[in-house]
């Protein structure tokens, strides 16, 4: 079961057998990827935002403190050799084309290149997922550690989804305040207002 196309995150176990965890590279791309679903869509902010705006309401596109505290920043590694299935390199693009042409075909996608990796579609992705959680090397372990993946949102933002069972250190843990940085570059660019 993999879902509808836009329910969950985008390399979340079809079937929930598995969980993923989401890191970025910087944490630029950790705050653009998770401070984007505080953005509006264009409808809702175009039907509501000024009367929500008269009646008082908090504004659809401020962040409550709640979100801060309830989270903090890591900073994790893994081993140097950790395997990762990389999405955005083209011959990968082209073994999974092949091999999950069957799944591809019924989700009604004729090709898997950078729109349909990217794409609204989280259907296609988790089939990514499933595929490189359930794939072994030729010893019978695992052959991937996660997936590394640009956001769809700036291509400078490297991400990773990691699978629960890879070996993950925790070096640093931070609460998240509001004199950080890239919080607050990432939420200017947004026009979102963080508490």
């Amino acid at each position: 079961m993999l879902g509808t196309a836009r329910s969950g995150n985008r390399f979340d176990s079809p079937s929930g057998s598995y969980r993923v965890l989401y890191f970025g590279t910087s944490l630029t791309a950790c705050f653009g990827e998770t401070l984007a679903r505080f953005r509006p869509d264009t409808h809702l902010l175009s039907v509501v935002k000024d009367e929500w705006e008269a009646m008082g309401f908090m504004d659809v596109s401020r962040v409550p403190a709640d979100w801060r505290h309830r989270r903090s920043a890591v900073n994790v590694s893994l081993p140097a050799d950790a395997p990762f299935l990389d999405v955005e390199h083209r011959s990968t693009r082209e073994f999974l084309r092949t091999t999950l042409a069957t799944g591809l075909s019924a989700l009604g996608h004729d090709d898997l290149d950078i729109a349909a990796v990217r794409g609204p579609d989280r259907r296609v992705t988790r089939m990514i997922s499933e595929w490189a959680y359930n794939a072994t090397d030729d010893k019978g372990f695992a052959a991937y550690q996660g997936i590394r993946y640009l956001s769809r949102l700036d291509d400078d933002w490297e991400c990773w989804a990691v699978f629960e069972d890879a070996e993950i250190t925790v070096n640093t843990a931070m609460s998240i305040t509001l004199d950080l940085e890239p919080l607050q570059r990432v939420a200017a660019d947004y026009g979102l207002r963080v508490f």
